[in-house]
């Protein structure tokens, strides 16, 4: 048998497996899911979409199939966890990736999907459509924290949050101002 020949009968062999992968109920329910959730679209008639949520295991399966999948996984267990059942305990790779993606830090790859990939989806996936925010804390004097609660009633802000992402905002402006333009 020629080379040719050999290559042509090892894809229609990987063809036959990816069709019956594609059929089986774990890639149906997790696209069907994610299709209703408006992430993804298909146009396999064997996916109807739906609202249940899906096991994580079953979507990890389904990632092996479609790299789409793979890609958004993260995204959706941080922003859209509701669109999946997810254990007790993830597992040990994708708790390490949502740990660095909730801190802000360099991201591992998930399961050969670079960083790079996931990462956009991120900011995508989401009603907020922003990345996630990070926890940090101050100690403030009595002093400031009076100046933070009498600012937050003048100005047109909801939380002390909102009054400190205010004055980062018009310090960055002054600042830039201030500088010389080169």
């Amino acid at each position: 048998m020629s080379t040719t020949k050999r290559m042509q009968l090892r894809a229609k062999e990987r063809l036959v497996a990816l069709q019956r992968q594609r059929r089986d109920r774990r890639f149906v329910e997790t696209m069907g899911r994610l299709v209703s959730a408006g992430i993804l679209r298909t146009n396999l008639s064997a996916v109807r979409p739906h609202k249940r949520p899906v096991t994580l295991e079953d979507a990890l399966w389904a990632g092996e199939v479609e790299p789409r999948i793979m890609e958004l996984l993260p995204a959706i267990v941080l922003k859209r966890p509701s669109l999946l059942k997810l254990p007790k305990d993830l597992p040990e790779d994708l708790a390490r990736v949502l740990f660095c993606v909730r801190r802000g830090t360099a991201c591992p790859e998930f399961r050969s999907v670079p960083a790079a990939q996931y990462l956009p989806w991120v900011e995508r996936i989401g009603r907020q459509q922003r990345p996630p925010s990070s926890l940090r804390s101050f100690r403030l004097g009595v002093e400031d924290s009076t100046r933070l609660t009498r600012l937050r009633e003048t100005l047109p802000a909801k939380s002390d949050t909102d009054v400190l992402r205010l004055a980062l905002r018009v310090l960055e402006i002054q600042t830039q101002r201030a500088q010389p333009s080169g």
